[in-house]
């Protein structure tokens, strides 16, 4: 790797390069102390940073519960994709960001990652069943991923709400606090910022952190003027600014396309606002670089206790706590189990798609309740058979106009004459000429109805020739979409598998803290030269702290605490695959529509032409 001592400084430190470059850095650090299990905490605090570097920009939603957090987050993406339940907040930290495939991550604790359905969305972070409560007692973290322009320059965080803590102060998590690069703290109209709230905001003013006061719900209060300027007055110096939108309004503007509510609902400040934050790139790379500098502080932390233990006996009882703990691994299966249970509902679900389906209504229906029955092919069979229900329907509808004014005419013909219009003859009267018109209408009337029922013939043509290419097709997308749920549940079996396999190498390199003895000479060596340069944007306080880190990072003597030993995994260690034997028990119903479940079989005849003639 180059010398950053012999590089020229304006081939490292140029405005346009300078976290691209630290972020190299910090890479190559963490390569080197991931490889030690002891500090793998610190690792991944160091790898969030790395990440967040590299991410697009992150605003983090904040505040007690019922403000409106969810709503205001549904209102900037203009559809309901959040699960709004007043008796069961969100309760998990559940990061949006832009996606082409509309899914969702789910990050468990101890490291493993499904993909859900986005209709899984509500059951992971709302839902009140048993499966729901299972797997969020187990989940870390959401991604939710959007095909939405908004999401291309900003990942938004929809949180968890406060919780009252020690001290009269409000908890949230600091870890999250410190990785986003704007908060946005929601009240809503009328109810003041609780006290507990301002010791958390007062603390984050005395870190350098001014949140953006987003005040919802003007819409519903009637003094929201009013409050808003009163809360300027009483907290506006812990706030960056204040903005008093209505999220309820965004979102029914958004789905109604209704401007003049969306102008109303005063969102175009708050996305204004998000976009001059995503812009700020200086900003960004400034609390990068103090992040880092807190996680030195941290890194030196955690080296300075190591000589005052055994790193040895450590990492034994930890490996054998997380691989010997029968109620651990029960949780851990049981959770497991909860995830591959809902798979196998989902195969049941797919495998039933066409078992109530015997009429052609009955297949469009069926189509339009299901996303993965839905591609170019499928609309086309669609249209085709749409149209054909359409001239079905025109033609009844003409039939049936044909027959009342049939029937009205007869019922005045014999009441004049005697008899109906179909006898042929048919004796004097004032009212022939009358009789005589109204027949050459009916008579119009049904040539109309005999060009519309040829339409109809010629729609249902195109239509049993379009099912018959259809049917296969459709059973085709029913399979790939069970292939598709089987995939998952393989890949969670695979990643168990893997995560035996990351237990039983850890267990061979518990004497691998000498990588910490490299990390100390890659700080020295790298990092300290690359942060002291001019042009990186730190204040002196800041150089002060690094150059006193470091100094005592390079203090601490690691030396004589290599590890030798080795440990073999016990019996438990085995990876147990999660059964998924669901083709036997739910084989797939097949579609087998024939001609005379899709057509018509009471189209009504065609109407007889009618000849009536009178006496002279």
């Amino acid at each position: 790797m180059t010398n950053i001592d012999n590089t020229p400084i304006e081939n490292t430190t140029s405005a346009n390069n300078i976290l691209p470059q630290f972020v190299d850095q910090l890479r190559h650090l963490h390569g080197i102390i991931v490889q030690n299990t002891y500090v793998k905490d610190t690792a991944k605090h160091l790898n969030r940073i790395i990440q967040d570097a590299n991410n697009q920009t992150m605003i983090l939603i904040v505040g007690k519960e019922r403000v409106g957090k969810t709503t205001l987050v549904n209102g900037l993406l203009g559809r309901e994709i959040l699960s709004v339940d007043d008796q069961h907040p969100t309760s998990v930290n559940t990061f949006i960001r832009y996606g082409v495939q509309e899914e969702i991550k789910a990050y468990f604790l101890d490291g493993v990652v499904a993909v859900f359905d986005l209709s899984k969305l509500e059951l992971l972070t709302t839902g009140d069943t048993f499966a729901s409560q299972i797997l969020r007692e187990h989940l870390d973290y959401l991604e939710v991923y959007l095909k939405n322009d908004l999401l291309k320059s900003v990942t938004i965080i929809d949180s968890v709400s406060l919780e009252a803590g020690g001290g009269e102060m409000a908890y949230f998590s600091e870890a999250l606090m410190n990785r986003v690069d704007e908060i946005f703290w929601v009240l809503r109209a009328g109810s003041m910022a609780m006290d507990a709230e301002l010791l958390l905001i007062e603390t984050l003013k005395n870190k350098g952190v001014e949140p953006l006061c987003v005040i919802n719900g003007i819409d519903d209060e009637e003094h929201a003027a009013v409050f808003m300027d009163s809360e300027q007055q009483r907290i506006g110096h812990l706030m960056s600014d204040f903005i008093g939108i209505s999220a309820r309004s965004a979102l029914a503007a958004k789905q109604t396309d209704n401007h003049e509510l969306w102008e109303k609902s005063q969102y175009d400040q708050l996305i204004a606002h998000i976009h001059r934050v995503a812009e700020n790139s200086d900003k960004k790379t400034y609390a990068i670089l103090i992040r880092f500098l807190q996680w030195l502080e941290r890194f030196r932390f955690e080296l300075t206790v190591i000589p005052q233990r055994d790193p040895f006996q450590s990492a034994v009882e930890n490996i054998e706590k997380y691989a010997g703990d029968t109620q651990y691994e029960y949780s851990r299966y049981q959770r497991d189990l909860a995830i591959v249970q809902e798979y196998e509902q989902e195969y049941e679900q797919v495998a039933n798609t066409f078992k109530q389906v015997q009429t052609l209504y009955q297949l469009l229906q069926t189509i339009a309740q299901h996303d993965y029955l839905h591609d170019t092919k499928v609309e086309k069979f669609t249209e085709i058979a749409v149209h054909y229900q359409q001239m079905l329907r025109e033609y009844r509808n003409m039939h049936s106009e044909y027959l009342r004014e049939y029937e009205r005419l007869d019922a005045q013909h014999k009441k004049i004459h005697g008899k109906g219009l179909m006898k042929a003859i048919f004796g004097q009267h004032t009212q022939n000429e009358f009789f005589k018109e109204r027949v050459q209408k009916l008579n119009e009337q049904q040539e109309v109805c005999i060009a519309q029922f040829a339409k109809v013939q010629h729609a249902e043509a195109s239509m049993l020739q379009a099912i018959q290419d259809t049917q296969p097709y459709l059973i085709d997308l029913v399979r790939e979409r069970m292939s598709r749920i089987e995939q998952k549940v393989q890949k969670l079996n695979q990643q168990r598998a893997k995560d035996k396999r990351q237990l039983k190498r850890y267990a061979e390199k518990l004497n691998e803290f000498s990588c910490l003895i490299e990390a100390q000479g890659y700080i020295k060596e790298h990092l300290q030269p690359f942060l002291m340069n001019e042009q990186i944007p730190l204040k002196p306080k800041d150089i002060a702290m690094l150059e006193e880190t470091v100094q005592a990072i390079l203090a601490i003597d690691l030396s004589n605490n290599g590890l030798l030993a080795r440990s073999q995994m016990n019996n438990k260690m085995e990876s147990i695959a999660i059964p998924f034997d669901v083709q036997e028990k739910y084989p797939l119903e097949m579609l087998d529509l024939r001609e005379e479940d899709v057509k018509s079989n009471d189209i009504p005849e065609i109407p007889k032409k009618l000849v009536v003639q009178y006496e002279e």
